[in-house]
């Protein structure tokens, strides 16, 4: 199959398990990744989700709304082959979390960052032993590197399936904290967004919001919510 299908050609889209993985048909045909590696999915939930994907398009294809497909794709194509880069980039979040950094004004944002942000840094202290630093303003401040280590640690244990949809919650929200949160599902994923997008909504209640604004949050949403969905679907 080529890289890039732009049209719908096949009648039938099929789950088979072959060896220890997963393939997608579509047809007769054998689905691969844009870099022409095989499609092979760990079980039957995520590799049913991805063909539904595929079987919901019409005449043309939308990669763009196939967002389980471009995570497999993006842990097969990309993450395999730089596990350890993505892992430091994602280290590097965790220096500059959102949840470090906090107004200095007004009094009633600072309030509400606390009510919504001190409850998972305070679970994160606890749960992993880290000491983490919390300021007022955007001025950078350092972590301890053994938090830092500790945190990066946790990724260790993620395959790189888990691995592209932690980053992909990662670079949605700006946290690393949040994103750990969601894949332990310390809450609901709904007051996890939330919190991420805390400053976006305090903006939007003092200026407004234009509908540029909107379809961009809510198209953020879609994509936080699918690789929430697709990490706790691979275990």
């Amino acid at each position: 199959m080529k890289a890039s299908i732009k049209k719908v050609f096949w009648k039938s889209v099929s789950v088979k398990k072959e060896d220890k993985h997963y393939v997608i048909y579509l047809d007769k045909h054998l689905l691969k990744t844009p870099a022409q590696s095989l499609l092979k999915l760990p079980n039957r939930k995520i590799a049913n989700m991805v063909a539904n994907e595929w079987l919901e398009q019409e005449r043309e294809i939308n990669y763009k709304n196939m967002l389980a497909n471009n995570l497999v794709n993006l842990a097969i194509d990309k993450v395999r082959h730089e596990e350890e880069e993505i892992r430091n980039l994602l280290k590097d979040y965790a220096q500059t979390d959102l949840l470090y950094y906090r107004s200095e004004k007004p009094e009633e944002l600072i309030d509400k960052q606390s009510a919504l942000w001190d409850p998972f840094l305070n679970w994160i202290k606890e749960r992993f032993k880290v000491s983490l630093k919390v300021t007022h303003g955007v001025m950078p401040i350092d972590q301890p590197k053994k938090s830092l280590n500790c945190l990066k640690s946790q990724l260790n244990k993620m395959s790189i399936f888990q691995l592209a949809c932690f980053h992909e919650l990662v670079t949605i929200s700006g946290s690393f904290i949040l994103s750990l949160a969601a894949v332990e599902r310390i809450t609901s994923p709904g007051r996890i967004w939330k919190a991420a997008i805390l400053d976006e909504n305090w903006q939007s209640s003092v200026w407004g919001e234009d509908d540029e604004q909107k379809i961009n949050l809510n198209r953020k949403k879609i994509a936080f919510f699918k690789a929430y969905e697709v990490y706790h679907s691979l275990s």
